[in-house]
């Protein structure tokens, strides 16, 4: 017995004359046993717990009772012992005068705020481990809890509620058909309860930091009210032989139908945990007298989600990601700290062709996490002085954290970090860092499915040629024009007309250490050290292993931040082939020529959404102007290609795309003239960094070069600016998505 509380009660019991007589009066009242879904539960007729079950719980009763868990309001007889939850975090204990238990505790905290599990859950946990004698129970603010206003838990002596019995029993017997195992975190384990009810799972562990960790997880994966920041749950926790072990009820209503009925199938009765942990308090005789084992079961069955709902939060439990391996810096040397050992700030070095690293060489270091496969992970390594923004104006060396596995490999003179990372978690970064959080959930839902697709189209193309080798040649690959067979070539030839041309596109074969790279040239990957919002993470977990398809294969879904008004195709930018989905249509509802373009627009709150805040440095993009004088970009051209043209004397378009883009562009100087292409060495060629897009009209006014050009970037595939304003105007995601890749198929794989 725990003598503190014991006493407590007791005295309570000595001074408090309501108090003694309701606990009194629970040792006489009547109850039956009932067959609920194979759990025999117990009915009490208790009168005493009519002020409980039929409480006004509107916002406007609300604020007009007065709190009886706050200590003006209670009466002069009720006292309290106090105890310390986490972080400083105090509560009051308190006896509950209309007692379902012969011991019923409230467990309340000292300020009034709104009954919430966020945060407070290993309070709980604490509490049962201080009180191992003891279950403790929480009633969601829509789940039965008749003060939703102050924070509360409740407590009752342990076996006394039947499904508490029922789990230790299936835990003690290793039933692994009634109790379904899901998945488990480090000490901690979690399990699917096959009866009685839908939504009821059941987590066991050894710490309490592990079983928190997989009951966040759990109620990350249970659908959100839209007036809740937390699902609707019942909650019981209680310590078994040093071991934590919880029940959670996922409920679809707070109260059932019955309750506001006013013919013969009313009940008086609003099930909380005591109810639904199978003893059922029936306050009205008339309602204790009908209640049979039918329509008790009618009542939970009515109030838990349902078996979609349940099939869901588990699909969601077991999910999976597919691993990815993104390369992330190289030097030298890389400072690095791994955050799980304790060691602080590392180095590994390049020494010999091999990795050195504490006085040891290697061909390659791992330092291994798990990246969790239902949910996002946490961070598990840093890395420092990470180069983010290569050759843009807004270049700059920052420190970063990542999930997942680090791995070191030599890479010619080089050490490279290479992060491997659960696809999920890679675009939770990808996501935060390519546009601000606080955007549209649909057009950030849309801009999960097509940075999923690309970047799983890249890991399918990568592995490909392993494939092809274990198949043998293939003639026709063999057969191709050298200069559009492979991506990332470059090409000098002379032309017919004596020209002599440098082609160049960075695509699929630039990597073949890793899958991606995390900077621009693949997609902007930041690791976890990227603001990442609940937005976000929902778009993600709503799209999870959604993909855009066209004839059984995952689209190249590329995409860019303004088309300019038309969409351009893939052969403009990258390697001379096309693809039916990637279509130069304008960028107006239903393409029609002509009309309103999504991308023209400088709605602040938009571009703020969209833009990141070294993205707002760039302030014009669907109509832009640059200008250099003769000198200027001779210099310029000199210094980005590395060639001596001498003084440029023209700038001739030889071949655009269906945008306008160029994909040839003839630079004349004195002493050297070329043809060069594709889109991206022209944008390169052009700027200090990047000029916006290649979608441009040469003009020279005197030795002054004018440039008018139209977008920023390639203008292939999704244009971020134009679908953002597509969300605003209301456009779901999947029609986003056909409007930017027509004839394409949303698949989850």
């Amino acid at each position: 017995m725990d003598n503190n509380i014991d006493k407590f009660i007791k005295d309570q019991l000595s001074v408090w004359p309501l108090a003694a007589e309701n606990y009194r009066d629970l040792k006489k009242v009547e109850t039956k046993r009932l067959d609920v879904g194979g759990l025999e539960i117990i009915v009490q007729h208790n009168p005493c717990r009519k002020i409980s079950s039929e409480a006004a719980l509107d916002p406007k009763s609300l604020s007009e009772r007065p709190c009886f868990l706050c200590p003006e309001n209670r009466p002069a007889q009720q006292t309290h012992i106090e105890f310390e939850g986490r972080k400083g975090r105090k509560y009051r204990v308190t006896l509950n005068p209309y007692p379902i238990f012969p011991s019923h505790l409230v467990i309340s905290s000292f300020e009034h705020t709104r009954q919430s599990i966020w945060h407070r859950y290993q309070d709980l946990l604490d509490f049962v481990s201080a009180h191992n004698e003891y279950l403790g129970f929480y009633n969601g603010p829509v789940s039965g809890a008749s003060a939703p206003d102050h924070q509360h838990f409740q407590a009752c002596p342990q076996g006394l509620m039947p499904l508490q019995n029922r789990v230790d029993a299936l835990l003690a017997a290793g039933d692994d058909k009634t109790l379904e195992y899901l998945t488990n975190v480090k000490e901690a384990k979690l399990f699917h309860l096959n009866e009685y009810a839908n939504g009821v799972f059941v987590l066991c562990g050894g710490t309490a930091k592990s079983v928190a960790k997989l009951f966040y997880r759990l109620m990350d994966c249970a659908p959100m009210p839209e007036d809740s920041d937390e699902p609707k749950i019942n909650l019981f926790t209680w310590t078994h032989n040093g071991e934590y072990r919880s029940i959670v009820i996922f409920r679809e209503k707070h109260r059932p139908h019955n309750y506001y009925s006013t013919g013969e199938d009313h009940l008086a009765m609003s099930p909380g945990c005591a109810d639904l942990g199978g003893v059922f308090v029936a306050p009205k005789r008339e309602d204790y007298d009908k209640l049979d084992s039918e329509l008790l079961t009618a009542v939970v069955r009515e109030i838990t989600v349902s078996e979609e709902t349940e099939k869901g939060i588990i699909w969601r439990l077991t999910r999976t990601q597919r691993r990815l391996e993104v390369g992330i810096m190289s030097g030298k040397e890389i400072e690095f700290e791994i955050i799980s050992d304790g060691a602080g700030r590392q180095k590994v070095e390049y020494s010999a062709g091999r990795i050195s690293y504490n006085g040891v060489l290697y061909d390659e270091l791992v330092f291994e996490a798990q990246t969790e496969a239902t949910m996002f992970a946490e961070p598990s390594f840093i890395l420092y002085g990470v180069t983010i923004g290569v050759d843009f104006h807004w270049e700059r060396k920052v420190t970063q954290k990542f999930a997942g596995t680090l791995k070191f490999i030599v890479d010619g003179e080089m050490v490279t970090a290479v992060n491997i990372v659960g696809v999920e978690d890679y675009l939770l970064s990808v996501i935060s860092s390519e546009m601000k959080a606080s955007a549209g959930l649909e057009f950030l839902k849309a801009h999960a499915v097509i940075s999923r697709s690309w970047v799983m189209a890249q890991v399918e193309h990568r592995r490909k040629p392993a494939i092809r080798q274990a198949q043998g040649p293939d003639p026709v690959a063999e057969a191709a024009s050298p200069v559009t067979s492979t991506g990332s070539v470059t090409t000098e030839l002379n032309s017919k007309a004596g020209e002599e041309e440098y082609i160049k596109w960075f695509d699929h074969d630039d990597h073949t250490l890793f899958d991606v790279c995390a900077d621009d040239h693949c997609q902007r990957y930041q690791g976890l050290t990227m603001a990442v919002g609940d937005t976000v993470r929902k778009a993600i977990d709503q799209t999870w292993g959604l993909v855009l398809t066209s004839e059984g294969q995952i689209c190249d879904a590329r995409f860019s931040k303004c088309c300019g008004g038309r969409m351009e195709i893939f052969s403009t930018c990258w390697e001379d082939k096309d693809y039916p989905y990637l279509q130069p249509l304008p960028d107006t509802p239903d393409c029609a020529e002509g009309g309103d373009v999504f991308c023209d627009t400088k709605d602040e709150k938009i571009l703020s959404q969209v833009l990141n805040d070294y993205d707002l440095e760039t302030k014009d993009f669907y109509r832009w102007t640059t200008e250099y004088s003769r000198t200027e970009v001779s210099e310029l051209v000199r210094r980005r290609s590395g060639i001596d043209f001498g003084t440029i004397r023209d700038l001739v378009p030889i071949e655009r795309g269906p945008s306008g883009r160029l994909k040839r562009l003839k630079v004349v100087g004195d002493r050297k003239t070329m043809v060069i292409g594709k889109e991206l060495i022209i944008r390169r060629w052009l700027s200090e960094s990047h000029l916006k897009s290649s979608a441009f009209e040469v003009k020279w006014i005197g030795d002054r070069l004018v440039l008018d050009g139209s977008g920023w970037g390639h203008g292939v595939g999704l244009c971020q600016i134009g679908a953002a304003v597509m969300a605003s105007k209301g456009y779901t995601f999947d029609q986003i998505l056909l409007h930017y890749y027509p004839g394409s198929i949303l698949e989850r794989r």
